[in-house]
C-alpha cells in the first residue's frame, strides 16, 4: 500500500465504524446450542412399572429445559438488558446501568491489537494500535477498515 492510498479518517468516522462493527458482532455472536445426541451402546435394564410412569413427566421437562437454553441463547444482550427491567429499578439500587468506579489515576495502557504487547504505534486510519511492522502488516491485511467499510 502506497503513501498516497493511505488516508486519515476523522474521528467521528472512527466512532461510526467501531459501532458498526460491534453491532455485527452482536448480531453475529451468539449461536444456537446443538441438541446433544448420545448413542449408548449398552444394554439398558428392563423398567419397572413405576419407571414407565415416571417417563413422560421426565420428558415433559427435558423438551421444556431444552426450550429455555434455546430461547436464552436466541436473546442479545441489549434484549436481555431491556427484559429485565433494570431501568425501572430506583437509583439508589447498583445494576448495569448504575454501576461505576473513579477514574484510574494512570494513563490508559495501549495494548497491540494483533498479539497484545505494548505498543507504540498507531494506525492511522483507523487507530487501533500495533507494535512492530510485522503486526502492522498483519493488521493492514486482516483488520484495517475489513468489516467495516
Amino acid at each position: 500500500m502506497s503513501k498516497k492510498e493511505q488516508k486519515e479518517i476523522d474521528e467521528t468516522t472512527r466512532r461510526k465504524n467501531i459501532e458498526i462493527h460491534l453491532n455485527e458482532l452482536e448480531r453475529d455472536n451468539y449461536q444456537e446450542i446443538p441438541e446433544l445426541e448420545i448413542v449408548t451402546g449398552t444394554i439398558s435394564k428392563p423398567r419397572r412399572f413405576s419407571d414407565l410412569a415416571d417417563t413422560s413427566q421426565h420428558r415433559k421437562s427435558k423438551r421444556t429445559k431444552n426450550q429455555h437454553i434455546k430461547s436464552i441463547s436466541k436473546r442479545s444482550f441489549k434484549a436481555l438488558l431491556d427484559e429485565s427491567k433494570i431501568a425501572e429499578k430506583p437509583p439508589d439500587i447498583p445494576t448495569y446501568l448504575t454501576a461505576g468506579a473513579k477514574p484510574s489515576r494512570f494513563p490508559p495502557r495501549k495494548f497491540c491489537s494483533v498479539c497484545g504487547f505494548i505498543s507504540a504505534y498507531a494506525c492511522k486510519k483507523c487507530g487501533m494500535k500495533y507494535c512492530s511492522l510485522r503486526c502492522k502488516e498483519t493488521h493492514e491485511e486482516t483488520r484495517c477498515m475489513k468489516y467495516t467499510v
